[in-house]
């Protein structure tokens, strides 16, 4: 909330974020029809998403480039952590899924990442997956934060499984890429669902609703 110094052409990390989103997305859709599973041939895949995406998104040259000379290292560690991931039995399945579920009178409403189908004792499960390009360690701390993380909690309530999977996958820019999982989203999706529900109804019975003011953003914000 606060003005622009100056008009700039340079992709800046959110926008960094919203291109690499995309490149997976583009790559592991075309990966699911038309496997392959030679090293070299996903990495000219990747590099043929990475291209076709930087023109649908109408990216100069010049202002990605600062971005664009870590790409081999990033592309290289994505690559690796995949073929360790799909040696657990995970296997890619929907990207960018909008999904609704009601909740009483209310719908929650989200754009999932991505669903992974993975082995479960007889059967499989999804496993929800949500991109970062942050410090790996921004990451982490997600996980620890347990009920204050609400994100992988709302996604895990947006989908009716009664038993699934949650992660955060860390895309880091210096060549590594690494799972972080929250081992009890099943737990914390429920917490959620009833916090909502809750918080709702006293809406609905005229409460007041306090400014919290807390966090880290906070303290940059303008506002």
């Amino acid at each position: 909330l606060q003005e622009s110094d100056e008009l700039t052409v340079a992709v800046d990390k959110r926008d960094f974020g919203t291109w690499l989103h995309a490149v997976l997305q583009h790559f592991h859709e075309g990966l699911l029809a038309d496997p392959v599973q030679d090293l070299p041939a996903r990495a000219a895949r990747m590099d043929a998403a990475a291209k076709a995406v930087t023109g649908q998104q109408g990216l100069g040259v010049g202002g990605f480039r600062p971005l664009a000379a870590g790409w081999p290292q990033l592309r290289e560690g994505y690559l690796r952590w995949l073929a360790e991931h799909e040696q657990t039995g995970a296997q890619f399945r929907q990207a960018e899924l909008r999904a609704t579920q009601p909740l009483g009178r209310m719908e929650l409403v989200g754009t999932l990442d991505r669903v992974d189908a993975v082995a479960a004792p007889g059967e499989s499960t999804a496993l929800v997956i949500d991109y970062k390009t942050e410090s790996d360690s921004v990451t982490a701390q997600r996980i620890k934060t347990g009920a204050e993380d609400t994100q992988l909690a709302f996604y895990a309530a947006l989908l009716s499984h009664d038993t699934l999977r949650a992660a955060y996958v860390n895309v880091g820019e210096r060549g590594e890429t690494k799972l972080h999982e929250q081992q009890e989203v099943v737990h914390l999706r429920d917490l959620l669902v009833e916090g909502i529900q809750h918080d709702f109804a006293r809406i609905a019975d005229g409460a007041p609703l306090p400014a919290l003011g807390e966090g880290a953003v906070c303290d940059y914000c303008s506002a």
